[in-house]
């Protein structure tokens, strides 16, 4: 919002230096992004006067002018505009001057033999128009001729300062030269001037839209007046078109100009229609009772007063007149529409629209217009017939009117309730003023401390600033009951909002901290521990930490994703259910950079549906593709991939770690990945993810190496375990002081039989003296059956004292019992 000095100071009364206006102003939320002083366009630039012109001797395109800057000799000026004549008015810039819209620095030089004494300036030139034809002709500026010399700062408006001010959602009032003064006059308690609205426009109630419609529109207000005997070949006043042009806002027509003035100056935009396009467009007559709003169809087309053709979806808001769309409602009308030089009469719309449908229309034609901006932060309900009004009484000033009729329709009326604002609660939040910025007091003392030695702001103090910011309110029992003017309606509702205005206006500096005493620092749970070394771990393990966004495109989601209800862009409209998506495209851009292989893991949260409930779940997800090495020349200078067991020990190794013993069994069913070289993850009996290789088809897809590895694991299940007592709490006992045993046994069994399973058998069977089991061989083939295989394992035995064969036998015995019992295994001799 670029806010001028010169009519922030006609609305309100500025006590302080207009230097500290922009500090004031940041440090009550309302961050000053540049302040710029407008006469440092036109320094050196004065009124001057031409006095004759004569055609340029070595130049047919050329002008040798001389003018009059109120010097004792006129300047010699060579000029190359087609409208320079004698008896006007032009900006001469003087030998010396800087125009900084140009960047350009004004000599005296010869211009094809003919010495030049200055320059005669365009608008563009001095920076009030991109693209301004000619020489700037200034007798249109005022009736009565400053002196030739002045400068032109004063005469072209120039004679300001600008703010430019970021406004914030929460503030939709700052989006006004209004909201602005009234934002001042709190800050500084300066008295408002703010204009007076002589009403000569009387609103009659009307239904515009049908009941089921007003129902879908449940937060609307909607208006339109007939204006007719208008004069649109009429000059925007002087002081109007250059406030415009200062707030970066185009002119276009007086209609236009003085609509776009009351949006600046009361926050309310407005459109005009032609009252005469329109009767074309429908052929006939129109009455208020043909203006309707609707959502349009999907891919219907529309073109907007810029010449645009967009194409529509079914959640873009217009207005029609007739059914036809006559306007992207809050954001641009339609070119059949629009107010020319000749318009006569017009329909003149103020409104109110949902939020949420201006932003989702703006982002689907990609146009963010003055107007939207404002309509997406919020408006505020009385202004709307309030500007309508406003604009109605500046066209009659100018030019006496014919107001035909008014109408409005209100779906939803403005009961301002009050909030209960408790003393006590201001004291708790607030705590007590400081004397010195030294007076800053721990919790304890602040609750020990005697009156006399702290201050709590006083209720004058709070009554003073409630007034200031418009609210009224009842003192009852050290609580006051305060209604919130309407320009605040919006982002007051709650009584933690007047506290925070009431410390916003105090300053927050004046204010003492409340740090706890003593000071003691946070530790972290064992879960967070467990969390953090996983991620050491895993950067120990070769693999490297990437963060990925939590919103991705329906694309990343395949369909199944959950889509947020007012999303800023289609690449972030859903919540992601994965995180394999983003980690694939990061493979490939490392690949494609030369990369030998990507090797990465995240920890993040994805979103799932459950029933009528959307859980955030927090996962362990990663992908390694291709090789990293630092020689090759083991490999004979080629880089060899991992297989699928070197890939799968490198998360192994990673719970090894943790002391977690994870149980791979075959999966099947994802289309993600290779159904033979892919496992579900389990851990103490429950699923708690997936590891395997990338489909083939995927991998193709997305030009990786065909060894590439993926995988993603519930992190919860996985810390919950790492942090139990007997695997967070490492025991310890003395190194064996005798021999171990070792035995193999090859075993056929059916394929389908995983390791795992064996292995699982032998221990419980191998018990008190087994101490390991490892799988050492497993073949397929030669003389076996077809749906037989061989597995070999080692055990190894260990008791207190030296074992014999005697010792193993039996437990041996009792293994493959079990063994044939479980999986009608056979000895493989």
């Amino acid at each position: 919002m670029k806010v001028s000095i010169t009519w922030l100071e006609e609305l309100v009364h500025i006590p302080e230096q207009v230097l500290d206006l922009p500090e004031r102003l940041s440090m009550a939320g309302f961050e000053v992004e540049s302040y710029k002083d407008l006469s440092e366009q036109a320094k050196g630039v004065v009124l001057g006067y031409v006095v004759s012109t004569s055609k340029h001797p070595n130049a047919d395109k050329l002008t040798v002018c001389q003018v009059d800057i109120g010097q004792p000799k006129p300047l010699n000026i060579v000029c190359g505009a087609l409208n320079v004549r004698p008896g006007i008015h032009v900006a001469v810039a003087k030998v010396g001057a800087v125009l900084t819209a140009k960047g350009i620095k004004i000599k005296s030089s010869e211009l094809r033999g003919v010495l030049s004494e200055g320059m005669i300036c365009s608008l563009e030139e001095i920076g009030l128009s991109s693209n301004s034809e000619g020489i700037a002709e200034l007798d249109q500026y005022f009736d009565l001729a400053p002196a030739l010399g002045t400068s032109v700062s004063g005469i072209l408006g120039l004679n300001d300062k600008i703010l430019d001010l970021a406004i914030t959602a929460n503030r939709p009032d700052g989006m006004s030269m209004v909201g602005i003064a009234r934002e001042v006059s709190a800050l500084t308690e300066g008295k408002l001037n703010l204009p007076e609205v002589k009403s000569i426009v009387d609103f009659e109630s009307h239904q515009f839209l049908s009941e089921r419609e007003s129902i879908l529109f449940n937060d609307l207000l909607y208006s339109i007046s007939l204006i007719d005997n208008l004069d649109n070949t009429l000059a925007t006043p002087i002081d109007i078109k250059n406030r415009l042009i200062n707030a970066g806002i185009n002119c276009i027509n007086l209609i236009v100009d003085i609509n776009n003035y009351v949006m600046l100056e009361q926050g309310q935009p407005m459109h005009a229609f032609d009252a005469d396009a329109l009767e074309r467009i429908a052929g006939r007559q129109i009455t208020r009772n043909d203006f309707g709003i609707r959502y349009a169809q999907d891919k219907e087309v529309f073109i907007a007063l810029d010449g645009e053709e967009h194409i529509l979806s079914s959640t873009c808001l217009l207005i029609t007149c007739t059914n036809i769309p006559i306007a992207i409602a809050g954001i641009i009308g339609s070119k059949d529409s629009s107010v020319n030089i000749n318009t006569k009469s017009i329909w003149l719309e103020s409104a109110i629209f949902p939020p949420k449908d201006i932003r989702n229309g703006s982002r689907i034609v990609g146009i963010r217009t003055e107007a939207s901006s404002r309509y997406e932060k919020g408006i505020n309900r009385e202004n709307v017939l309030h500007s309508s009004a406003r604009v109605v009484e500046i066209l009659n000033d100018l030019r006496e009117i014919k107001l035909l009729g008014a109408w409005y329709q209100n779906n939803k009326i403005d009961n301002l309730k009050e909030i209960h604002l408790k003393k006590s609660t201001i004291n708790k939040v607030l705590g007590p003023l400081i004397q010195s910025n030294k007076d800053i007091l721990p919790v304890h003392k602040l609750a020990s401390t005697q009156s006399n030695e702290c201050r709590y702001i006083d209720n004058s103090q709070i009554e003073k600033i409630l007034s200031s910011i418009g609210c009224k309110y009842i003192y009852n029992d050290h609580c006051w009951n305060v209604v919130v003017h309407p320009s605040r309606s919006n982002d007051l509702t709650r009584e933690i909002d007047l506290i925070e205005e009431i410390a916003r206006l105090t300053g927050y500096d004046k204010f003492g901290s409340k740090l706890p005493d003593p000071i003691k620092p946070g530790i972290l749970n064992r879960k967070q521990m467990a969390e953090k070394d996983l991620r050491k771990v895993l950067i120990g393990n070769g693999l490297q930490e990437v963060t990925s966004m939590s919103l991705v495109s329906a694309e990343a989601t395949k369909n199944a994703g959950i889509a947020i209800s007012n999303p800023l862009l289609s690449e972030t409209s859903q919540l992601r259910v994965n995180l394999w998506h983003e980690h694939i495209k990061i493979c490939q851009r490392n690949l494609k950079s030369s990369q030998n292989g990507c090797w990465l893991f995240e920890i993040g949260n994805v979103f799932r549906r459950k029933e009528a409930e959307i859980l955030e779940v927090k996962i362990l997800g990663g992908l390694i593709s291709g090789h990293r090495s630092l020689e090759i020349w083991s490999t004979n200078g080629k880089y060899n991939n991992l297989n699928y067991f070197q890939a799968r020990g490198v998360l192994t190794n990673t719970f090894n770690y943790f002391r977690i013993k994870i149980i791979d069994k075959v999966l099947e069913d994802n289309e993600l990945l290779h159904p033979g070289r892919s496992s579900s993850l389990y851990l103490e009996g429950n699923e708690i993810g997936y590891f395997g290789e990338l489909h083939p088809s995927y991998s193709k897809q997305y030009d990786l190496p065909k060894e590439s590895y993926m995988f993603e694991i519930e992190l919860e299940p996985l810390l919950n375990s790492a942090t139990r007592d007997n695997n967070w709490t490492v025991s310890y006992r003395p190194f064996a002081t005798v021999p171990a045993i070792e035995r193999d046994i090859a075993l056929i069994v059916d394929k389908t039989i995983l390791s795992s399973e064996i292995i699982q058998i032998i221990r419980k069977s191998g018990k008190p003296l087994l101490e390991n089991v490892t799988l050492i061989d497993r073949f397929e083939g030669g003389k076996l059956d077809n749906n037989k295989c061989s597995q070999a394992f080692r055990i190894t035995f260990r008791g207190k004292t030296t074992l014999t064969d005697k010792d193993i036998e039996p437990i041996q015995e009792k293994i493959i019992s079990q063994l044939r019992n479980k999986f009608n295994a056979e000895l493989r001799c």
